[in-house]
């Protein structure tokens, strides 16, 4: 097995993005760097119809970090348009350069009016790594984890806008159980989930970012910490 360090960024959407944060994700000593869904959301985004106006500015600025940062970039997700269709989308990137795109497939009811859904699973081969990923709700279809692992994939990246529940620690941590913990146990996965932190489209967010391997939770932020930003680096045998 490889040692493996993946940087989890849980965004506060509030904050935007801006030259200081550039420079720190720059620095960092990395496999992995990870965005999470709808990174590129701040304050004055009010739906996904004036998100898709900020896709290129998101483009450009992780291009920049791409040429700097030497690890691979799950480049959290952005509204692209394709021949008039719309898809929640997620760039991904490795020195510098734009490798390739996956499509959100499972969208959410407040998504599906204006986007379309993706068909194809998202499989990568960079920086010596074998990987696949998901966007939010995608984890809710446990045939999406089954299909990666069944084509060889052994490391996961899933991307997330998590809604604010009014529920226990042992209710958040039953739902890591079934959606994580038990697909990476039973099927041999190292799992990772960046969440944002703050708001979007009005809506309060809860940032519950976790590792995840086939013995159980390598990290996982802290309840009182779910409304924070935070960017952490875990090391995992991957």
């Amino acid at each position: 097995m490889a040692i493996l360090k993946v940087s989890i960024f849980q965004k506060n959407l509030t904050e935007g993005l801006n030259l200081s944060l550039h420079k720190k994700l720059a620095a960092l000593k990395s496999d992995f760097l990870v965005f999470p869904e709808y990174f590129a959301v701040d304050g004055s985004i009010k739906d996904h119809r004036s998100l898709a106006d900020r896709t290129k500015f998101a483009l450009d600025w992780l291009g920049k970090l791409s040429e700097a940062y030497k690890g691979v970039i799950i480049g959290g997700t952005v509204i692209r348009e394709v021949d008039g269709q719309y898809f929640n989308a997620m760039p991904v990137f490795y020195e510098g350069q734009l490798v390739d795109w996956y499509h959100k497939r499972y969208l959410t009811d407040n998504e599906s009016p204006v986007l379309t859904p993706g068909q194809e699973p998202g499989i990568f081969i960079l920086g010596g790594h074998r990987f696949g990923v998901l966007i939010c709700a995608d984890v809710l279809k446990p045939e999406y984890v089954t299909e990666l692992a069944q084509q060889d994939v052994r490391l996961i990246f899933t991307v997330m806008n998590s809604p604010y529940k009014d529920e226990s620690v042992d209710e958040k941590h039953a739902r890591d159980e079934k959606l994580y913990c038990g697909p990476a146990r039973e099927q041999g996965l190292t799992i990772i989930k960046c969440c944002s932190a703050g708001n979007i489209f009005g809506r309060r967010l809860q940032g519950r970012s976790l590792a995840v391997t086939p013995s159980g939770i390598s990290w996982r932020v802290a309840p009182d910490e779910e409304e924070k930003e935070i960017l952490k680096t875990v090391v995992l045998n991957a």
